[in-house]
């Protein structure tokens, strides 16, 4: 008989018991905030990492000053790369994760930063025996608007963000890419097996890194806020603006481009699956003109009709369901590597 499950890490032996890190930071004209982000490093009561700083086509002056006045906290463990242009955020970002041969990796950006026990609490997780089966750990994070005048940046409001429970849902990620990097880290046993990020994406290649890695494995959940995603919410940012905000139609353009590629494949693999698509589609539209109806009808129904309305809502939930059912068939395939 063949099991579907456990699954998780099934194809990977990692027995590494050590608790090493590789930290990639890509960076490109941002002093201002690289500051901040080598003390947020240096600041790790976990110890045992190296830092792999990628200036991706910046000026290198100030970095390696930066780098020098972080001399003593560092001690010996960066490493500084200078691209004379730029390769792209997934390429530098690649370039620093090829340097390392530590048992986990982190990405770290330029304008992010961790509470000072983020390391410790999450190459502790990865390390627990019950945890073997986790190809990564995923905390909380903090969401944090910020305005920048320049020369220095101010925080102006911040929310916790993050998933609840002790597993990452699958089909949540598949559904919405929502995961910073700086909230996660990878064991490098699942990093090297799926390849790093994919330099042909200029943005989303970091959900397509976490989708192939569930692939592989799951990824566990932590549920404190431990790493601070900063968002610079001024207009007109200049170096210091995030993609998330400043390249909001390439988003969009990029967020079809994908799941387009995504169903491609899989029909490529299995023609038969675009019968599970239209299908699923078809019923998921049945199930919204049901609730459109249900919507106009409420207030005269609830009036005196509820045995009416009682019946209408149970076989609403009846295909709510069924569409949920198809839902999971076709995320679960599409999410398989063609």
């Amino acid at each position: 008989m063949t099991h579907i499950f456990p699954n998780s890490m099934a194809k990977l032996r990692d027995d590494r018991s050590d608790d090493s890190v590789d930290i990639v930071m890509r960076t490109k004209n941002r002093p201002a905030l690289l500051g901040r982000a080598l003390s947020s490093v240096v600041n790790q009561q976990h110890r045992q990492w190296n830092l792999y700083l990628i200036n991706d086509g910046g000026d290198p002056a100030p970095v390696d000053q930066l780098v020098a006045t972080f001399a003593d906290e560092l001690a010996g463990r960066v490493t500084v790369v200078h691209h004379p242009d730029s390769l792209g955020m997934a390429a530098a970002a690649n370039r620093g994760m090829t340097l390392g041969t530590a048992a986990f990796v982190a990405a770290h950006d330029d304008d992010d930063s961790w509470d000072e026990t983020y390391l410790a609490r999450c190459t502790g997780h990865l390390l627990a025996p019950e945890n073997r089966r986790f190809g990564g750990v995923l905390t909380k994070w903090n969401k944090i608007g910020e305005v920048f005048d320049g020369s220095h940046v101010e925080l102006r409001e911040a929310l916790v963000d993050g998933y609840d429970g002790s597993v990452l849902d699958f089909l949540e990620v598949i559904r919405t890419p929502r995961i910073p990097p700086i909230a996660l880290l990878w064991r490098r046993s699942v990093v090297n097996h799926i390849g790093f990020l994919n330099p042909h994406l200029p943005i989303y290649d970091d959900w397509d890194l976490i989708m192939r890695g569930l692939q592989i494995a799951d990824i566990a959940l932590l549920p404190d806020a431990l790493a601070n995603y900063h968002l610079r919410i001024t207009a007109d940012a200049g170096d210091y603006a995030n993609t998330i905000t400043e390249w909001q139609p390439i988003y969009h353009t990029y967020d079809i481009l994908y799941r387009n590629g995504l169903l491609r494949a899989l029909f490529d693999r299995d023609p038969t699956q675009l019968g599970l698509v239209v299908n699923l589609l078809k019923n998921a539209e049945h199930v919204r003109g049901q609730v459109q109806s249900i919507q106009i009808a409420s207030h005269r129904e609830l009036s005196g009709n509820d045995h009416h309305l009682d019946g209408r809502l149970t076989t609403l939930e009846t295909e709510v369901r069924e569409s949920r059912r198809l839902l999971e068939q076709l995320c679960a395939a599409v999410g398989q590597p063609a």
